[in-house]
């Protein structure tokens, strides 16, 4: 059953130095020092390119002001005790201990440790506090924005020469391991190796990453949370990764192609009336590196009127083809689309709730706050969280 978010106060943290501020006085509270170290890792949106990066495709992120903070110093003895600001719970992991755990934010922390002590040879723990103003289960990839965080610390704290691309393959290795889900590097690299005021736009068929600079400056950029977390993520995720692989796999018996990037429209055709639904997962791969391109040139251009169709054709590709939309987020881009001064928006992330992107003029952010608010509010009964 989808539910809402619970509260907590470390959310409403704004700014990076209060947020360094709350998780070091609470690290003091906890352990009675200051900290050694203290490191902040940004959360992300994708503008444009949902689901490609499994698949060999275009996507277009960004690294946001929102962060997950982590101090930690040496404990002194092999295990490692981390306290988390936002479950207000303490747990203390042991390097030998391998039990599957229930909670999801444990697992990552018990794995990136137990891979960092057995791939490095780490001989102590850390003592570590850990709170974040990224929403959980929102699609701005808070649970990435946390294992890097985690693994970065104790990699600074140890002195373990590892960072860029290699630490983006660690991360990867660490959800992997952890969650069972085989998750492409969207939020890796785009945690890692954004630049400030920047798009990257990376190819993972080639595994290239270009910058293009922004200017959008009577633009802004919202994103809506639901409040409804993705409570079918884990397992429709999995299917919609291997629904594109019987797909490419039914193709390459067909045409003479290497990989998902060599899929045309003609080609497609091949698939619509006997496996309609690896037909529409593959059509909206096709299209939506297509809007990736189609966004390229349009910011490059400084063509800004013509970026909000290009997030709605998205939105619509995501709700149609791939399937991983949700009345409440459906609900927000249809109200939405009747808002003078909106010009675009759809679902971000993995999908099935969580957070969509919005650009709207500027003059207009703090009316359509008040709006989107007050509509979500009368039909769901939940208050909208707008960053």
């Amino acid at each position: 059953m989808k539910h809402k978010y619970s509260e907590d106060e470390v959310f409403q943290v704004s700014t990076k130095k209060q947020l360094e501020k709350r998780v070091t006085e609470e690290f003091k509270l906890q352990y009675g020092n200051d900290p050694c170290n203290v490191t902040l890792t940004p959360g992300r949106v994708n503008i444009i390119g949902e689901h490609t990066d499994y698949n060999s495709g275009l996507a277009m992120p960004a690294a946001i002001d929102r962060w997950i903070c982590v101090a930690i110093s040496q404990s002194n003895n092999k295990s490692s005790t981390i306290y988390s600001l936002n479950y207000k719970k303490c747990i203390t992991i042991f390097p030998k201990s391998t039990d599957k755990i229930q909670y999801s934010w444990i697992q990552l922390a018990t794995t990136a440790i137990h891979i960092l002590t057995t791939e490095f040879g780490l001989k102590e723990g850390g003592n570590v506090v850990v709170g974040g103003n990224i929403p959980i289960g929102g699609g701005l990839s808070s649970s990435t924005a946390f294992v890097i965080a985690i693994t970065y610390t104790f990699c600074q704290l140890f002195s373990i020469q590892i960072r860029d691309r290699k630490l983006a393959y660690l991360c990867q290795k660490i959800e992997h391991i952890a969650l069972g889900t085989a998750c492409g590097l969207l939020d890796q690299y785009s945690i890692i190796l954004s630049k400030k005021n920047n798009f990257m736009v990376i190819d993972f068929h080639d595994d290239t990453i270009e910058y293009i600079p922004i200017y959008l400056n009577e633009y802004s950029w919202i994103v809506v949370n639901s409040q409804i977390q993705r409570e079918l993520f884990d397992s429709a995720y999995i299917q919609r990764v291997n629904e594109c692989k019987d797909g490419l796999e039914i193709l390459k018996e067909k045409f003479n192609i290497d990989g998902f990037r060599n899929i045309d429209i003609d080609m497609l055709l091949e698939l619509k009336s006997k496996h309609e639904i690896l037909y529409k997962r593959l059509l909206h791969l096709v299209d939506e590196n297509d809007r990736v391109k189609d966004m390229i040139d349009q910011l490059e251009q400084g063509a800004t009127n013509k970026i909000g169709p290009i997030l709605k054709k998205s939105h619509e590709s995501l709700r149609l083809l791939y399937q991983v939309s949700c009345k409440e987020i459906d609900f927000i881009i249809e109200r939405s689309d009747n808002f003078d001064g909106w010009h675009g928006g759809r679902i971000i992330g993995g999908g099935f709730g969580g957070c969509s992107i919005h650009l709207l003029s500027n003059h207009v952010v703090d009316d359509y706050h008040r709006y989107i608010t007050t509509n979500y509010k009368k039909k769901y009964n939940i208050d909208p969280d707008i960053l």
